[in-house]
């Protein structure tokens, strides 16, 4: 049988991505990966967790282990309504709807919205995966370039002027907001009250992505935009960075009309999310343990966040730069023109057996070829410590040569 005569042609729109070829180089024993965005298991809460497992089998096992709602249970779903109210977003429980981590809620929001040939503007660079999501739904994008203080309204304004005179009315602007990834930057209150005002202005709604808003080091943390404007702003959020992304626990938070096209495409999804999952993180939830591990958390990575940054400073070459990120798993590094980070990539790992991701990989036209995204969230201190110098040894030799 030739499969591949069967395949529907939103396939060809898939790309194997430099992310999942990175990760399976990373499988190698002999690499140091600071690739990934993976959380350090050494933050999970091991005793406290098996307590609660244990609790839920002896209490509610049968139940737990059986199919939920479609939607999500309702005790958990009015835990994510209170918690997303908490967040700055009043939140009733018919407007959220459990998913099975942040990208399935991704997802769930473009096979409600996403026609084939749809506009989506997104921030560039930006986060991989969903850029994997729409092009499965064969949307075309138009980014928009993030500065250092994220995405730029006037830029943004810009474009959905220009698609206005085209007669192109976007589906979506997708942004992650907080600690983005991959360039690490926040947008500021200012940037996002003008954001979502175009938002609104032009009829087009805002997918916020609130992944890695938890994790912050410093600062005070600028209002969600779904905060701001509840009615055109959709909210996905997940528990993978501050619990554990095995229960496989997301959620959306949008207006009612939203959540309820939401469920009927979730039944054609995956039925219901992890039913044993939700119990088990009600009840941390209730006790406080998301709370506490998202405590251990921050202080986890902000430690290696410093440890990069003082790598960074000691070994690389002064004509590279990088982002020096108030929270999140990511930094961002920029190199001189002639580099192509992608091109480097095979090199870097056999000479120096250490891998990163490519700016390429977060722009959906292949674009940034002179960035690289570095991860410090899995990794242990002197691991990180070892791949930067390797990573900047690597490039201080390919400066040195083109100097020469």
């Amino acid at each position: 049988m030739n499969w591949q005569t069967l395949f529907s042609q939103r396939m060809s729109a898939i790309e194997d991505t430099d992310v999942l070829k990175i990760l399976r180089l990373a499988e190698r024993p002999e690499i140091i990966s600071l690739a990934g965005g993976l959380p350090d298991p050494a933050i999970f809460l091991m005793d406290e967790i098996r307590d609660v497992a244990a609790e839920v089998l002896a209490d509610e096992g049968r139940q737990a282990l059986g199919y939920g709602a479609t939607a999500g249970l309702t005790s958990f779903r009015e835990f994510l309504a209170e918690f997303t109210t908490n967040l700055g977003r009043p939140t009733t429980v018919p407007e959220v709807v459990v998913t099975t981590g942040g990208i399935a809620a991704i997802d769930l929001v473009a096979k409600v919205l996403i026609d084939p040939g749809d506009v989506i503007i997104v921030g560039e660079p930006s986060y991989v995966a969903a850029l994997h999501v729409f092009r499965s739904y064969q949307a075309r994008f138009v980014g928009v370039p993030l500065d250092e203080k994220g995405l730029n309204p006037e830029a943004l304004e810009n474009v959905l002027s220009d698609l206005k005179r085209q007669g192109i009315r976007p589906k979506l602007i997708y942004t992650v907001p907080s600690f983005q990834n991959p360039a690490s930057v926040t947008i500021p209150e200012e940037r996002r009250r003008r954001i979502v005002a175009h938002g609104a202005e032009y009829g087009v709604p805002i997918l916020e992505d609130a992944a890695y808003r938890a994790i912050r080091f410093e600062g005070d943390a600028p209002p969600m935009m779904a905060a701001l404007d509840p009615q055109n702003v959709i909210l996905v959020n997940t528990l993978s960075k501050v619990l554990n992304p095995g229960m496989r626990l997301g959620w959306v938070a949008a207006p009612k009309l939203i959540t309820d096209a939401l469920i009927l495409a979730k039944q054609g999804q995956d039925q219901c999310s992890s039913t044993i999952g939700q119990v088990m993180a009600l009840r941390m939830g209730e006790r406080g343990l998301i709370a506490k591990q998202t405590a251990v958390a921050i202080q986890t990575y902000r430690r290696k966040r410093d440890v990069t940054l003082a790598a960074l400073d000691n070994a690389m070459p002064k004509q590279v730069s990088w982002v020096k990120p108030e929270g999140g798993f990511y930094t961002w590094l920029t190199l001189p023109k002639g580099i192509d980070t992608t091109q480097e990539l095979d090199r870097i790992v056999e000479e120096e057996r250490v891998a990163y991701v490519p700016g390429s990989a977060f722009h959906h036209a292949r674009k940034a070829r002179n960035h690289l995204r570095l991860s410090y969230s899995f990794a242990a201190d002197d691991i990180i410590e070892e791949g930067v110098t390797r990573i900047a040894r690597f490039f201080t030799q390919r400066l040195n040569r083109d100097a020469a």
